[in-house]
């Protein structure tokens, strides 16, 4: 009024609470954190806060690794959906997942050019980017070794084929490789898929010879499981980094042999 011109107020710093009490008294504000309202040149602007995977890249820079809910999710496109197409819901009930979990991992897996999406009258369809090693070398950069940690033991051999054949067992299953003298399966993040099927044991002390190890894998290796060994994409990611010479040349191998 005493202007007779527009004004705004302006703030070094804005709380998001102050900032929403402006917004509804309308009230013309603008703060030195990249936030402006001017509703009288008809403009809002707010900072995009960017998540790991939507942050601009720098030249030569790529995304980072999927989490390991994407990456079990892009196991389920890799294996069983393959060049097919699946609604987002279709893939949510398959995998006891919500749809806004699917939305996301979808999203890390679109972020990364590993799966199309096309809508289809109602529903969002999604399919792979590409199929078997063509598909698995495009995403290799953005995959992780499942294996979390590997400090359980259980008895041996009565329990073992409670769980899959992981590590160097599942390898020398599939190549020349000698087998392991203690056993290695895997099995899901929780402990208590384990302590379920009473096969956890600690401080196993000098009995220590009669025990396998148990990997724990930061997803659910069951829905891949194929002649109960790990698959393939996860058993090279858990041992691409073994300085052992042998285990290099048979996952090498491996990986010319899949039937993709």
């Amino acid at each position: 009024i005493a202007t007779a011109m527009p004004v705004a107020f302006a703030f070094d710093t804005l709380s998001d609470f102050q900032r929403r009490n402006l917004v509804e008294e309308d009230i013309p504000f603008v703060s030195a954190s990249s936030i402006f309202y001017l509703p009288f040149l008809g403009i809002a602007y707010r900072r995009r806060k960017y998540t790991a995977s939507q942050k601009p890249l720098k030249k030569g820079e790529i995304l980072p690794k999927l989490t390991a809910s994407a990456q079990a999710f892009f196991l389920f496109m890799m294996y069983k959906v393959k060049d097919s197409k699946i609604s987002k819901t279709e893939a949510a009930k398959m995998n006891g997942l919500t749809p806004m979990s699917v939305s996301r991992y979808c999203k890390e897996l679109l972020d990364r050019g590993l799966i199309k999406e096309t809508r289809e009258g109602q529903t969002i369809q999604i399919t792979c980017a590409a199929t078997g090693r063509a598909l698995f070398d495009k995403a290799l950069p953005y995959l992780d070794n499942p294996v979390k940690r590997e400090t359980y033991h259980l008895p041996s051999p009565e329990l073992l084929g409670k769980f899959p054949a992981a590590g160097e067992s599942a390898l020398s299953q599939i190549s020349m490789l000698a087998p392991p003298d203690k056993k290695i399966v895997a099995c899901g993040p929780r402990e208590e898929q384990a302590k379920e099927k009473d096969v956890l044991k600690e401080n196993i002390g000098f009995l220590n010879y009669l025990y396998a190890r148990l990997q724990i894998w930061k997803y659910d290796p069951t829905p891949f499981v194929k002649n109960n060994r790990v698959d393939t994409v996860s058993l090279y990611l858990s041992l691409k980094d073994s300085p052992n010479e042998r285990v290099q040349a048979c996952i090498k191998e491996m990986l010319e042999k899949e039937q993709w």
